[in-house]
């Protein structure tokens, strides 16, 4: 599957320099090549976990993202309570990776990567499951991750993102529509032709053995973690008999840098977009919205703070490319953006983005789905709209929140 891997990165790769987002290319590129570390051995493991007491092993694969960023915090809170870590993980090309942390160490005692799956130390009291995102024979870490649970290991399954329901993770359908969750049978008609699911070998699963493996390891689960209410509903749709072991917990959000943004009521309507905008993301309908405005000749702009992996015209769109978190809210504030808009097209499993933009005070349009339906509430500062709205409604609910806060 490696070799399809990188049929797969090179097409893409192609088509960046086809566009000429180099940048882009420069940012993807730069993914792919970061360093791994050595080999490491069964013995070598075994040896480095003698001298813990116990261990807390976090599953995450590659998304990055929200789901890293939880893993880290919860390999913090373990080690600040005494307890090793041991980081299973997998690269781009599907080859795992690991590291071993003892407590209160921000140093890894142990990292490079995996031949094979090993053996989980005797002292190993609980599995954390993040994201499964980028790693290879999902079948097998479904059965791997049950027989873990069934050693004694606690098994709390954390829901980042959708992957369990179905392998394209964010739900888009072949025509990249959020699906709505419908009756399998619909399903099997649209994952064989879905390039959403962006492993291929994937998009020939049955979704109903698909949701069996996964409801196999949800019901030897401690727990199951969902980060709003909308991933609740979710599973309790897909896995009724799973549901008394769902548990909702925010992420939380209090560390976020805060810097309230001062507004001028006289300026042109400015749209910030914050964060690498894929197609889940709604890469295409900011861009959309953008070639209406050029054609329209509007008086309206907008800034992404990060990256748009769809062309827009230059004219109305400026891409600020990656940027340092704790500079998020100078940066906003200094480019003149006087109105958030959230364009995901999935049902988030939550979104440290959004509660960004709720830190900065500006007002914000999202869509009726998933989680940012959870947490953007409506009202005067705040709204919602389907999925289905069109540019120029879109563009008329941006004007409407801008007018109403300034």
């Amino acid at each position: 599957m490696s070799a399809t891997r990188w049929t797969r990165y090179l097409a893409q790769a192609f088509q960046l320099i086809k566009a000429r987002r180099f940048k882009m290319l420069w940012e993807k590129g730069s993914r792919l090549v970061r360093p791994t570390g050595p080999w490491i051995t069964q013995q070598a493991l075994l040896d480095a976990c003698a001298e813990v007491a116990q261990i807390v092993c976090i599953l995450d694969g590659a998304q990055g993202g929200g789901a890293s960023l939880a893993a880290d915090q919860s390999a913090l809170h373990w080690r600040d309570r005494g307890y090793a870590t041991f980081r299973l993980g997998a690269n781009p090309m599907g080859q795992l990776t690991a590291a071993l942390h003892l407590p209160e160490s921000m140093t890894p005692r142990l990292t490079g990567r995996l031949h094979d799956w090993p053996v989980m130390p005797a002292v190993t009291m609980r599995l954390e499951v993040h994201s499964l995102a980028g790693f290879l024979e999902p079948a097998a870490l479904a059965a791997r991750v049950a027989a873990f649970s069934q050693q004694g290991i606690a098994l709390v399954v954390y829901w980042h993102d959708h992957f369990m329901a179905c392998p394209t993770r964010h739900l888009l359908d072949k025509t990249h529509r959020y699906c709505g969750l419908p009756e399998v049978e619909a399903c099997a008609a649209c994952l064989p032709h879905n390039k959403n699911c962006l492993e291929a070998s994937l998009r020939q699963s049955s979704l109903t053995e698909w949701r069996d493996q996964w409801g196999a390891v949800l019901s030897e689960a401690q727990e199951i973690r969902v980060f709003s209410p909308s991933s609740s509903k979710m599973l309790a749709h897909i896995w009724p008999d799973c549901v008394t072991k769902v548990v909702v917990v925010p992420h939380t959000v209090a560390a976020l840098p805060s810097l309230p943004i001062a507004t001028d009521p006289e300026a042109e309507l400015h749209v910030g977009v914050i964060g690498h905008i894929g197609r889940h993301k709604g890469s295409h309908q900011v861009a959309a919205l953008a070639q209406y405005i050029a054609q329209h000749a509007l008086p309206a702009r907008i800034t992404v703070f990060g990256t748009l992996e769809a062309p827009a015209p230059s004219s109305v769109v400026t891409e600020m490319g990656a940027y340092r978190p704790a500079d998020l809210s100078r940066l906003c504030s200094a480019s003149g953006v006087n109105v958030f808009w959230f364009p995901s097209i999935w049902p988030e499993t939550f979104s440290f983005v959004l509660h960004e933009m709720k830190a900065m005070g500006l007002p914000i349009l999202a869509y009726d789905v998933g989680a940012q339906a959870d947490y953007v509430t409506g009202g005067a500062t705040e709204q919602r709209l389907p999925l289905d709205a069109g540019v120029a409604e879109i563009l008329e609910a941006l004007s409407v929140l801008k007018a109403g806060a300034t």
